[in-house]
């Protein structure tokens, strides 16, 4: 039983604590991280569609066969934007759009955690360095985008 029950006080209304509110500075923060974010996929986007058209160009005279299989292969360029998706950037609006603290600081563990899924894949994923290593002239500096999209969400989110 708290002191005041046992007082037989109350707290009147107006001091009663309300929850706590979300800085307006973080909540832009994050909103900004959160289109960052979104930017930086598309961009990585383009370049995983540059390669391909250029592959595909490269290809094109080739046995029909070996084109089809050449497509498939390309396929699998998909899979990087894939597992960098725009779950991290959704995550961040959520936590800087959070009416109370506790929803704020739930949000923000969950960007976390992808934040560290997303470094993690981009770090140990060879497709990645494969894709920047081509032999098709495309400079796609895909880990460089990406390593510089993941730390400008890091900065919005701490």
């Amino acid at each position: 039983m708290s002191l005041l029950k046992a007082l037989k006080l109350s707290v009147p209304a107006s001091l009663a604590a309300a929850p706590a509110a979300v800085p307006a500075q973080k909540q832009k923060q994050l909103a900004a991280g959160a289109e960052a974010w979104r930017q930086t996929h598309a961009r990585a986007s383009e370049q995983i569609a540059a390669l391909k058209a250029a592959v595909k160009t490269h290809c094109a005279d080739g046995h029909p066969a070996l084109v089809a299989e050449i497509d498939k292969g390309l396929a699998k360029l998909d899979d990087v934007m894939e597992n960098v998706d725009h779950r991290l950037a959704e995550s961040m609006a959520n936590a800087g759009a959070a009416d109370d603290h506790a929803k704020h600081q739930a949000e923000l563990k969950d960007a976390k955690a992808l934040l560290m899924e997303y470094i993690n894949y981009v770090k140990s994923e060879p497709l990645v360095a494969h894709i920047d290593d081509n032999p098709f002239g495309v400079k796609t500096g895909l880990k460089a985008l990406l390593v510089a999209g993941l730390n400008n969400a890091a900065k919005a989110i701490r």
